[in-house]
């Protein structure tokens, strides 16, 4: 019998994620040597990903939204196989996938997002840790890969200006450097609210970076634009300025609204008489679902050599434990993570 510590969901929050009040962490026993698979894999979790969409999920069951509520706490982790009465799987393989919140699981438990296969193997790339594959190789870097190849790759042979809002976080730096690849010509304006944020965008490629919070958005897009694509994170005022200060047939790809999870008036988007006025195509997407989805299985083939390269990076905020994994989900909502959030739950 061995510890096997989790963090649980408690309660739903109104507004900003508190962890002391919506996650308590526990600490049980299990048996790695009887647990029973029924079939699946017994796993040891090495790395877990902190994501602001997962706010999204926090909420009353009877209230819809685009992905389903928590019930326990899940989310893409990467771990170990240690047992294993899968064929698809040996002790030993390291494998991603949507993982609870614990330090050993025993997959398949319940089907998180209608994924028909949860759990997928990976290999360890040289010199780069596994958490990659919950950031710039995960979820993240899917996110972004899957819009530019399929909304904006043609788009990008002739835009001269692309802003990118929430651009310091994974998604955001991916967009960032695989933009120059596809189009070194292009100039990227930046955005994110603090001064290591803007150094981490200057340092990925961005032509101008500032801080939302001590420059006005408007006013920086009136300097450095008119913009011809604005990939949107957060929405809000934010996307009020943008919509003011495009070229006539610009795209904008929106991937999050992260602004407006608590719904409130600060959010308010007004501007959207420009998209007529200026016939702007609005893209929106979920990562790993629709039409753009397509183009997801090159991701691997295109993106390693890539980051085996140097030209796609990586940057993590480290949270310690399951004990500091509640503190990780509500940092990551309100922006206090400077780099890819993953929380460490065991060493490789």
């Amino acid at each position: 019998m061995v510890k096997n510590g989790a963090l649980i969901y408690t309660a739903h929050p109104e507004k900003n994620i508190d962890p002391a009040m919506h996650t308590r962490y526990v600490e049980g026993e299990i048996d790695l040597d009887k647990v029973p698979l029924n079939g699946g894999v017994l796993l040891k979790t090495f790395y877990l990903s902190s994501d602001p969409y997962i706010r999204y999920r926090m909420r009353e069951p009877h209230l819809a939204s685009f992905v389903p509520t928590l019930s326990g706490i899940d989310n893409f982790g990467v771990g170990q196989v240690l047992r294993s009465e899968d064929p698809k799987f040996e002790p030993g393989n390291y494998v991603t996938g949507y993982l609870e919140f614990s330090e050993y699981s025993v997959y398949p438990g319940k089907i998180i997002h209608g994924f028909k296969e949860p759990l997928a193997k990976i290999e360890k790339l040289p010199g780069i840790p596994l958490s990659i594959y919950i950031g710039t190789l995960g979820m993240p870097g899917t996110t972004a890969y899957q819009a530019l190849k399929y909304f904006g790759a043609e788009k990008l042979k002739t835009a001269k200006t692309m802003f990118v809002s929430g651009a310091a976080g994974p998604v955001g730096t991916f967009v960032i450097e695989y933009s120059k690849v596809l189009a070194p010509h292009l100039k990227v304006i930046a955005s994110a609210g603090s001064a290591v944020k803007v150094k981490i965008m200057k340092d990925v490629g961005a032509d101008i970076a500032f801080n939302y919070k001590e420059q006005d958005t408007a006013k920086v897009l009136e300097d450095h634009g008119p913009i011809d694509i604005y990939w949107d994170n957060v929405a809000g005022p934010t996307l009020d300025a943008a919509l003011r200060n495009f070229n006539n047939n610009g795209l904008i790809i929106a991937c999050g609204a992260i602004s407006q999870a608590n719904h409130d008036d600060a959010s308010v988007v007004r501007n959207f008489d420009q998209i007529f006025q200026r016939s702007l195509t609005v893209r929106g997407f979920i990562t790993g679902q629709g039409e753009s989805a397509a183009v997801v299985p090159k991701f691997y083939e295109e993106v390693v050599p890539l980051v085996l390269q140097n030209k796609i990076t990586s940057r993590e905020h480290k949270s310690h434990g399951l004990v500091e994994a509640g503190k990780a989900l509500a940092e990551v909502h309100v922006g206090a993570n400077a780099g890819k959030a993953v929380i460490v739950v065991a060493d490789e």
